[in-house]
């Protein structure tokens, strides 16, 4: 058997060859000059039969042909639309070249990381978009606590000037009461005259009296108001440390969803280009 004969041998076999491989793969035989034999697949598309070998410049197999060594290559879908392996092996007919068998395999494993990572990114870019909706929620909500502590500062402001409304009705409920109290002694000095200024100075009195009475009441109320208006604020920081920390956990968070995408396009757009 001759060399001519010897890569006839191979050519004939090609098919069965194709057999073999666990994936799906397009096979050329090539001599040292041109294809000279072809089998593939409806998406792997090699150079016709025909083509020369100084027309594959930059492909496994033509650094191969140069190399006389086994060359692989796992590459991108940038080509075919699938990830594949390129792999091409340099034939020997006593210790001459005499021509290369290339192959191209589909690389599941490598389209699967690729898929993997496009659906890792899109997932991320949704949770990204969550976790900026509550963020800015957190903001929202603080705006509004901090309205509401301004309000019960307000508040506070309006208890204290309660207070001295208060202070001034319980020393008017006193002057009252003492010229009520001088108004029934000269009505009595008056005798029948002065019977019907009596029942006014009475009711006087009497109303001083309610009056003093309730002012009691609402100076008792208020440090009671006071309480659970600072009890409103003490919740109110309390709130707004834990968002705080909440917040500081989605920038965190943030910053991992963006390592993360980063990667996965790193992934898509690097690690499954030609090598």
């Amino acid at each position: 058997m001759n060399k001519e004969q010897y890569l006839q041998a191979i050519l004939d076999s090609l098919e069965e060859y194709q057999k073999v491989f666990p994936e799906e793969v397009a096979l050329a035989l090539l001599d040292t000059e041109k294809v000279i034999g072809l089998v593939t697949v409806p998406y792997f598309f090699y150079a016709p039969v025909g083509t020369p070998i100084t027309d594959l410049k930059g492909t496994v197999t033509e650094k191969a042909y140069l190399t006389g060594k086994t060359i692989q290559e796992e590459r991108g879908p940038e080509r075919f639309g699938v990830s594949y392996i390129a792999t091409a092996t340099p034939i020997f007919y006593k210790d001459e070249l005499i021509g290369v068998l290339a192959s191209i395999m589909k690389n599941k494993k490598l389209e699967l990381v690729r898929h993997t990572a496009e659906a890792l990114a899109a997932s991320v870019e949704e949770m990204t978009a969550t976790s900026n909706q509550i963020s800015s929620s957190f903001i929202a909500t603080n705006q509004h606590m901090d309205q509401l502590s301004d309000k019960t500062n307000l508040v506070n402001q309006d208890i204290t000037k309660i207070r001295s409304i208060i202070g001034m009705v319980q020393e008017i409920a006193d002057n009252t009461t003492l010229l009520g109290l001088n108004a029934s002694i000269e009505a009595a000095h008056a005798g029948d005259y002065g019977r019907g200024f009596a029942i006014v100075a009475n009711e006087i009195r009497k109303m001083a009296g309610e009056s003093k009475e309730a002012s009691k009441i609402i100076r008792q109320q208020l440090p009671e108001i006071e309480k659970s208006l600072q009890e409103i604020n003490l919740a109110l920081r309390q709130v707004k440390d834990e968002m705080g920390h909440h917040s500081t956990s989605i920038s965190e968070l943030n910053s991992a969803f963006e390592h993360i995408t980063s990667t996965a396009d790193e992934l898509v757009n690097k690690f499954l280009v030609r090598k």
